[in-house]
């Protein structure tokens, strides 16, 4: 339950407009473990390792160790299963499953072996699944309140004709809320506040952090490896969300139905750049350093709602109110991260070989910030930006997180298992692991060709409200499990 008070304090009574809140900010820059099947297989724990096209979203002086050119790519197939229920009605909990097929990267790296002591020089290009951003949640349940308070609230001391069209706006003109005495304070047909209300809703949530990089590194006497990459992320999000409140017994006097539905559709790119360090000591020991720059990202969003109101007076009436379409453009700067690393090569025997390898990273959640002023004039915009930095400056933290993984090599086979714990990225966990990533892995390697194959699982708890009102005890939170359970195929020749 604690995580679900993570999202207590989330910015949820700005119209959708101003959808961007510290949930926003944590989706762009927190991943998944992404890579190829070796390195997840190793739960993404490879930052002093190298020769393998993960090393490009670790640390790129991995890319120093590839003595042959190579061509890779892989698939993967997500499993996403999700139980969401009410917290004041947790008998009506709901599971929904998700299943999807991506590619998970394509790389090419060019080996250059250069006289002298700069043993390698090889440049890569790549393409990078960093996090897969699709799920559906859904529930159902009875609780107090009704999101006709939202729309009173966010509608009230503003005329009819200068309302939010994305919630008073349509509201008003659907007749959810009215305005009997014309003072611009609106009413609502539930007159009788301490009745539970049928609540249920369907969130379909599509999208993709993807990444294209171009990478340098060289082996420097065999000691070490230094190495650097640019990278452009592409983000596309969509998110469809159907909320509905019925009466199915009468017990309302006037109100028999509502459906709200809201659409929001996100694309946006930016630029980052990684740089990173490998040294090589005493043949089996292995230390490594790598520092990810923050991300420049420029977003665009597209919204619109639609509301559908019945009643009862005297007959059953029905209205429907469209916003139209909406759009807004802003920047985010996604926060740094530092990761530190140590690798052991294991030579067990002539035939049996091998690495265990551990990472620690850092990431301080805290520095993300938003601007919405760069492509608008609005004070509302610049008052909305102080106040969702400032949000994100209370209540997310500084995050420490750590990976441990192991491969074995006998003769062609690789036997591969690894562990990861993501730390929250909100002040209220105090730095515990909110995501733990349990893994393994196979593989096949011969002399031109390889293949690799890795399954892993996690689990995550959150809360969100499908809406906000002022009023203490009458909110609506929802509970998610997840869990989250992925394959990941891939496949390379070297030449």
């Amino acid at each position: 339950m604690k995580n679900i008070l993570l999202t207590i304090c989330i910015l949820t009574f700005a119209c959708i407009c101003h959808a961007q809140s510290l949930t926003d900010a944590v989706r762009y820059s927190r991943y998944q473990v992404a890579g190829t099947a070796r390195t997840a297989g190793v739960g993404g724990s490879f930052g002093a390792m190298g020769g393998d096209f993960g090393s490009l979203n670790i640390n790129p002086a991995g890319i120093g160790d590839f003595y042959k050119s190579q061509f890779g790519l892989g698939v993967s197939y997500n499993s996403a299963s999700a139980d969401a229920f009410l917290v004041k009605d947790p008998e009506m909990l709901q599971n929904v499953i998700d299943n999807t097929l991506n590619i998970n990267h394509i790389g090419y790296v060019k080996a250059n072996r250069p006289s002298g002591s700069l043993l390698t020089s090889n440049i890569m290009v790549g393409f990078s699944q960093l996090s897969n951003l699709s799920e559906e949640i859904s529930y159902t349940g009875r609780t107090r309140g009704t999101i006709t308070e939202r729309f009173a609230e966010v509608a009230n001391s503003i005329s009819p004709d200068a309302l939010d069209p994305f919630e008073g706006g349509v509201a008003f003109d659907a007749g959810a809320i009215f305005d009997k005495e014309g003072d611009n304070f609106y009413e609502t047909d539930f007159l009788d506040t301490t009745s539970l209300i049928m609540k249920n809703q369907y969130v379909d949530r599509v999208g993709r952090i993807n990444e294209i990089s171009l990478g340098w590194a060289g082996n420097y006497d065999n000691f070490l490896n230094f190495g650097m990459s640019v990278s452009i992320p592409f983000v596309s999000f969509e998110e469809y969300k159907v909320y509905e409140e019925d009466d199915p017994n009468g017990e309302q006097a006037i109100f028999h139905n509502l459906i709200y539905n809201e659409n929001l559709s996100t694309s946006g790119s930016g630029v980052n750049f990684k740089l990173g360090m490998v040294a090589k000591i005493a043949n089996a020991l292995r230390l490594g350093v790598a520092f990810h720059s923050p991300t420049w990202y420029t977003f665009s969003d597209d919204y619109d709602t639609e509301l559908t109101y019945s009643f009862n007076e005297g007959s059953l009436q029905t209205f429907m109110a469209e916003s139209g379409d909406g759009s807004f453009r802003y920047k985010l700067l996604t926060p740094l991260k530092i990761i530190a690393s140590g690798g052991y090569i294991l030579n067990l025997s002539d035939e049996i070989k091998g690495f265990v390898n551990a990472d620690v990273e850092f990431q301080n959640y805290s520095k993300a910030d938003f601007d919405f002023t760069t492509f608008s004039e609005s004070p509302a915009e610049a008052s909305y930006q102080t106040e969702v930095n400032n949000d994100i400056r209370k209540e997310l933290d500084q995050s420490i997180s750590a990976r441990i993984g192991a491969e074995l090599a006998y003769r062609v086979l690789r036997l591969r298992l690894g562990f990861s714990g993501d730390g929250s990225p909100y002040a209220i966990d105090d730095k515990a692991f909110s995501r733990t990533t349990i893994s393994g892995g196979v593989g096949f390697r011969f002399d031109k060709f390889f293949i690799d194959i890795t399954g892993y699982n996690y689990s995550d708890e959150e809360g969100f409200y499908p809406y906000r009102v002022l009023t203490d005890g009458r909110n609506s939170l929802v509970n998610v499990d997840k869990n989250t359970f992925k394959m990941m195929l891939s496949m390379g020749f070297m030449f």
